[in-house]
């Protein structure tokens, strides 16, 4: 019989790597790192949660995090409920019991619907994988087991919203028609292009924060990032932050646009298990100088220079400034599945999809 508990952060945060000990696409973030997301970000200023994990014989056989998150309600009007950092044995039952006690917390909390995997918010990682298990996950993008899809559905959730992300290699190219309309674009003298100033960093995040808000404001399941959440992740980019791979456009002078990618630490993740363990830290290293791929995270337009091509010129100097520097490959990761403008950029630039991340709901 499966009871459920209120977790302790460290069982909670344990419980992944018995659950994929023998999987080898398996590329977890520190323990650490977790646990600080889980107490210490700053989302928990506007939001509050309860950890909950399903026990038989003293065991822990699943987790489930429940949050509400203010910031949410206000920009959009909601009473929203989410769920996150699920975790499970395949066993409906199990499952079951989770999703219970996570729908009961939220709707004591005034939730109408409960959404998710949201892990806590759609400025961290969300999205259940539905495809192409068989591949590591790129930094900061979900990984779980084919068999957790099943697990949500008969629990009583459907689908609300897919993500989708793409993957360009080197050997890819630009459609003629992008040629002929980057041939134009490039032609406006009132455009430049630079790389992220590292010199002045909290300038430089600032900026970030403005258009991405702007940029993003109306996008489904959007919340708007707080200064304090921004530097947060700001701080967390900057130790492997590469100038080189990101882009701004500016237009007379002012930023219009910009594009942020960063290399797969994924690859480091897998290496280090969990933790900064010294026997792994050489092979960690070695691993990172080697690593050949990255991932555009972070990509917005000023509203008001939109339909511009800026969103164009932002892919192209992605992917040619990552040639130049090393990789040959990139994932551009995540984009709404019915945002058809950006879509058709990315299919533009060579770009063809590869994985689908899927979000659920449910009325309580």
């Amino acid at each position: 019989m499966v009871e459920i508990f209120n977790a302790n952060i460290d069982e909670f945060v344990e419980y992944p790597f018995e659950l994929y000990k023998d999987d080898p696409y398996f590329a977890p973030e520190l323990k650490s790192d977790t646990k600080h997301l889980l107490t210490k970000d700053p989302i928990w200023l506007n939001a509050t949660r309860v950890l909950y994990v399903a026990k038989r014989h003293a065991k822990v056989v699943g987790r489930i995090a429940a949050i509400v998150n203010k910031a949410h309600d206000e920009h959009w009007n909601e009473r929203a409920g989410f769920f996150g950092f699920f975790e499970c044995e395949n066993d409906q039952n199990t499952a079951n019991a989770l999703f219970d006690s996570a729908k009961a917390w939220l709707k004591a909390q005034g939730a109408t619907f409960m959404r998710g995997p949201i892990n806590p918010s759609t400025n961290h990682t969300c999205g259940l994988l539905i495809d192409n298990f068989d591949k590591m996950p790129c930094i900061m993008m979900p990984y779980n087991p084919p068999y957790y899809a099943d697990l949500i559905e008969k629990a009583g959730l459907t689908k609300v919203k897919d993500l989708v992300a793409f993957e360009r290699t080197d050997k890819d190219d630009f459609s003629p028609r992008m040629k002929k309309i980057l041939a134009r674009i490039e032609k406006n003298s009132s455009l430049k292009k630079r790389h992220i100033n590292l010199k002045n960093f909290d300038e430089e995040v600032e900026m970030v924060r403005r258009l991405y808000n702007a940029s993003w404001a109306e996008n489904w399941g959007n919340v708007p990032i707080s200064k304090e959440e921004i530097n947060e992740i700001a701080k967390q980019l900057k130790q492997i932050l590469k100038p080189e791979i990101t882009s701004v456009i500016e237009i007379d002078g002012e930023p219009a646009a910009f594009a942020i990618s960063v290399p797969n630490m994924s690859h480091v993740f897998r290496v280090l298990k969990g933790s900064l363990n010294p026997l792994r830290l050489p092979k960690a290293f070695w691993t990172w100088r080697k690593i050949k791929d990255i991932r555009m995270i972070m990509l917005g337009v000023d509203p008001k220079h939109r339909n511009r091509g800026l969103d164009l010129l932002l892919v192209k100097h992605v992917v040619v400034d990552g040639v130049k520097n090393g990789w040959n490959k990139a994932e551009l990761s995540w984009l709404l599945e019915d945002n058809q403008g950006i879509i058709s950029v990315v299919e533009e630039a060579g770009c063809h999809k590869t994985k689908t991340y899927r979000i659920y709901q449910q009325e309580i």
